[in-house]
């Protein structure tokens, strides 16, 4: 069990705070929670009176501990405690129910805010405070879609978080929906600049040949080729694994692919074309890259994204090509997919984009693969 934290509380007297099941990301939740065999005893004490209770749970003891706080008051008021309260119990309220369900990025960004903001109280928390978040953020070098990302996730959790722990949230919600329309009017709220960059053939050559000059422990001409036959991710690449390939039906197996609303149990069955890509006259077949790497782990490109990711930006700068990162290789691959004459729920499959609309925005057709022979 963690050692208690003592947290200072306007009422006078010191909370005993302890980490939740997310201490990882530096978030704490009120109440003390300790750990007895099999069950679980949260202990609240207020106005110099202690209680306690025993569950089955650790987050049922966590949240009967918070319910207790929103009781306290004789008169049945929650105003006067959600003075006490600040956005980090909001905070560790939703990710007690949801975090779970949150990708490692979230919770990154969650953690970020709660250094940046999860102090003030949520009395304080106004629509010139939210503003002054987002001003904090643009300093920082994050552009006006990361700005408006960080913003939807503080609204889901007043919402959301709110409802979990039982505390109003109606006027931070009121402050969050007039800040959000000053931000969006002023342009520091925005849409993501659409990437239309796709590499060209000369530029995979060039790369093709940087590569070839040494051995490399990372098969990065294999892992290029492979990211604009299969249009898969980099995180996807380097996670496939060999117990789900089918070679007789050509297909892989990715698990928890990226989805817009869950994390877990996102699983496709994609299948390895060979035919649309083309490089340098040589017809890219993704089945014949994988079967020759080395089945010494599990995954088949058993290597860090980072790494990957380091590697191919080096290589780019080493070739002099300007403005290429290898996440513009999926673009690239769901472009020639479209210039194949595939349709965009056959694209889908392959990609694994869930909204067709987003899809249109990735097709970026050359022109010139209109003619037809």
């Amino acid at each position: 069990m963690c050692k208690p934290l003592q947290t200072p509380c306007k009422r006078g007297y010191e909370l005993q705070t302890t980490l939740t099941p997310f201490a990882n990301i530096g978030i704490v939740c009120m109440a003390s929670i300790y750990k007895s065999r099999d069950k679980w005893t949260a202990q609240v004490n207020l106005d110099g009176k202690r209680r306690s209770r025993t569950f089955d749970r650790k987050r049922d003891a966590e949240r009967w501990a918070r319910q207790e706080e929103a009781q306290q008051d004789a008169t049945g008021t929650v105003q006067t405690v959600i003075a006490d309260l600040t956005f980090n119990d909001v905070i560790a309220a939703y990710l007690d129910e949801f975090g779970e369900q949150a990708s490692r990025s979230k919770l990154g960004t969650i953690r970020h805010i709660s250094e940046l903001i999860g102090r003030t109280p949520l009395p304080d928390l106004t629509s010139a405070r939210i503003r002054e978040f987002a001003k904090m953020r643009k300093a920082e070098g994050a552009g006006p879609a990361t700005i408006g990302q960080d913003l939807t996730y503080i609204h889901t959790i007043l919402k959301m978080g709110g409802a979990v722990a039982d505390v109003d949230t109606d006027a931070a919600l009121g402050a969050y929906t007039k800040a959000r329309a000053i931000l969006n009017a002023s342009g520091t709220v925005g849409r993501p600049t659409e990437r239309t960059r796709r590499p060209t053939d000369a530029e995979l050559v060039a790369l093709r040949e940087q590569w070839a000059k040494r051995r490399r422990v990372v098969p990065m001409w294999d892992l290029t080729q492979f990211a604009i036959a299969t249009a898969m991710r980099l995180s996807e690449i380097c996670r496939i694994r060999w117990a789900d390939l089918d070679v007789e039906g050509r297909m892989i197996w990715i698990r928890d692919r990226k989805h817009p609303r869950s994390k877990k149990g996102n699983d496709q069955n994609v299948p390895l074309l060979c035919g649309p890509v083309v490089i340098d006259g040589v017809t890219v077949d993704p089945m014949e890259l994988v079967m020759r790497q080395h089945r010494t782990d599990p995954e088949i490109f058993p290597h860090d994204p980072k790494t990957v990711s380091t590697t191919f930006t080096r290589g780019v700068a080493s070739c002099g090509i300007s403005d290429l990162r290898f996440h513009d290789l999926r673009h690239d691959g769901v472009s020639r997919l479209f210039e194949a004459g595939y349709q965009i729920e056959q694209v889908s499959l392959v990609s694994g984009h869930q909204d067709w609309g987003m899809l249109r925005r990735y097709t970026q057709i050359k022109p010139e693969s209109l003619h037809r022979a």
